[in-house]
């Protein structure tokens, strides 16, 4: 039984939003073989953490409310995923889709680890230009994860 389309639609929103962050942090390349390749490796790698888990694709199916068959497809690759279902196996692997994508795109290289997290309020669009001038001008290793951007009056 499939969800109501409003649902089906909203799900898809989420997905869009969700691929749309991957793309723009370079994680992710949109419409492209590359991501044939990706995906071979993003399904290697989600199988390889189940089993480095020891879960079977029993438990993996109940937990995330799909048929043990479905879960073998998934993994081989017969069928496609949705991200919103990566994202779901990948929680269920206690495993951060957000780095795992990174870590899959380093080539399986783990990236450094932060030391600090540093959360800024900036409340003018001239703060918020100076502040991205002077951290650019210091050239360190500094990733900024989400700026929420609000429309400048």
């Amino acid at each position: 039984m499939h969800p109501p389309l409003n649902k089906q639609l909203h799900l898809k929103h989420d997905d869009l939003q969700r691929v749309h962050k991957l793309a723009c942090d370079g994680l992710l390349v949109q419409r492209c073989l590359y991501n044939f390749i990706f995906m071979k490796k993003l399904l290697e790698f989600l199988r390889t953490e189940r089993l480095n888990k020891c879960l079977k694709q029993a438990y993996l199916a109940e937990k995330l409310g799909v048929d043990e068959s479905t879960i073998s497809r998934w993994e081989s690759g017969q069928i496609t995923m949705t991200f919103l279902q990566i994202e779901s196996y990948a929680s269920a692997l206690e495993i951060d889709v957000y780095e795992m994508f990174a870590f899959l795109a380093g080539n399986g290289e783990d990236f450094p680890r932060p030391i600090a997290e540093v959360y800024v309020e900036v409340y003018t669009q001239d703060a918020y230009n100076s502040l991205m001038q002077y951290l650019a001008k210091l050239g360190l290793d500094i990733a900024i994860k989400n700026t929420k951007l609000k429309r400048w009056k």
